[in-house]
Formats: structure tokens, sequence, C-alpha cells
């Protein structure tokens, strides 16, 4: 097998587990989401800075799984259209 035949399978090897990674990472965002969501109707009323510094704490984390789902998509949309092109 030439290098290049194995850049290729290597290329559509992380494409697949990069997909299968970001599509693991939306469910757990889902799931996230509605647990932080629970957490800050619970502590809505109470409402004090260590209270708000976990709201805020839970959306950044929230929002950083959204992104590295995004960027597992682009890493895997990438890697297959270079490996279509070699």
């Amino acid at each position: 097998m030439s290098d290049v035949q194995r850049l290729k399978e290597q290329l559509f090897q992380v494409s697949m587990e990069a997909k299968q990674a970001a599509g693991g990472l939306a469910g757990f965002k889902l799931r996230f989401t509605q647990h932080s969501q629970q957490v800050e109707s619970l502590i809505a009323g109470t409402a004090t800075g260590v209270d708000r510094d976990i709201a805020e704490i839970l959306d950044a984390a929230g929002k950083a799984v959204a992104q590295a789902a995004e960027a597992l998509e682009i890493a895997s949309a990438g890697c297959k259209s270079y490996a279509d092109q070699i």
C-alpha cells in the first residue's frame, strides 16, 4: 500500500471518528442544557453572587461544548475533503 493510500485511509478514519464524536457531544449538550436549565430555575429565586456565578459557568460550559462539536464537524469535513482530493 502506498503512502498516499495510507494517508487517505487515515484521513477518512479521522473524519469518521470526528463526526461520531461531534454527534456524541451534541447529545451531551442537549442533556447538559436541560440539567443546567433545571439548576438555574431552582436557584433563580436566590440569585446570590455565587448563584449567578454557577449559572454563568454552566452557560460558558454549554457554549464550549457546542463550539467543540462544531470544530469536530469542521475537522471531519476538512479531512474528508482533503482525502477525496489526493
